[in-house]
């Protein structure tokens, strides 16, 4: 699997033609801020509700279970700014938001810039937190593009987008895992268990495995087979979201 360890024009142009795998940038935010925020962010995990899985925690209804009905659709367009507001004024607090610096820097870096995504000029999700606790993980999938809230976005690749502001200690799981697998949603559909994603047991071992730290960036093409291992001691959280890729004129959106 080819990846880079540097976030620029260049490698961002590589992510979003799929000549490039992956980008890895260590420290991307200083751990000294991932550190700050975790108290709130553990609180505001403690409290959240995930439908599709009881494996992790997130805070907002994320893309994914917006997809699994016209009222989780409603529920996430209608929650969007409230779940923004948590994160950055509650859970950031003032500071900087990682996902916030990002959207920046690949307005800067993108020709035709970068936004947040909107439907029907609706405002979408542009992140959401994700934690871990020890016996959480994911399992492998990919992130299919062919949902109705996406299909008017035009989006030729989606790139999964991890900020890590926690991570378990080094050996204790956690890591990101990727398959060099079929990539098209028609194959992935007739594989998938009936909660979600694949069994891990099927596919063997991964390609690749990634053991980001504490403050590092990691976006990857979201429909290669992707999984996080699961954690044994500690917990992962994280800032995510998708850098949805257009064609070449148009902006980069984020939503979550």
């Amino acid at each position: 699997m080819k990846y880079a360890e540097e976030l620029n024009a260049v490698t961002l142009a590589q992510l979003a033609e799929g000549t490039l795998d992956a980008v890895w940038v260590r420290g991307f935010h200083p751990p000294s801020a991932c550190r700050a925020v975790l108290p709130r962010l553990v609180e505001a995990c403690e409290r959240s509700r995930y439908t599709l899985t009881g494996d992790f925690q997130s805070v907002g209804t994320s893309i994914g279970e917006a997809a699994e009905s016209a009222a989780d659709e409603r529920r996430y367009l209608e929650t969007a700014a409230d779940t923004l507001g948590l994160i950055r004024d509650g859970i950031f607090a003032g500071r900087l938001s990682p996902l916030d610096e990002l959207r920046l820097r690949l307005d800067e870096m993108w020709p035709a810039g970068a936004t947040v995504a909107r439907h029907e000029g609706r405002l979408m999700l542009p992140g959401i937190i994700r934690r871990w606790p020890a016996g959480g993980h994911a399992n492998p999938h990919i992130d299919q593009r062919a949902i109705p809230l996406l299909a008017g976005l035009g989006l030729r690749r989606r790139i999964g987008t991890n900020v890590y502001l926690e991570v378990p200690p080094p050996g204790s799981g956690g890591q990101v895992d990727f398959w060099s697998l079929w990539s098209d949603e028609d194959t992935y559909d007739t594989r998938r268990r009936t909660d979600y994603g694949l069994d891990r047991e099927q596919l063997g071992e991964p390609h690749w495995s990634c053991e980001p730290g504490q403050g590092d960036l990691l976006m990857f093409d979201a429909a290669r087979v992707h999984g996080v291992r699961r954690v044994a001691r500690g917990s992962r959280a994280t800032a995510a979201c998708f850098v949805g890729v257009r064609d070449a004129g148009r902006p980069l959106v984020l939503f979550a």
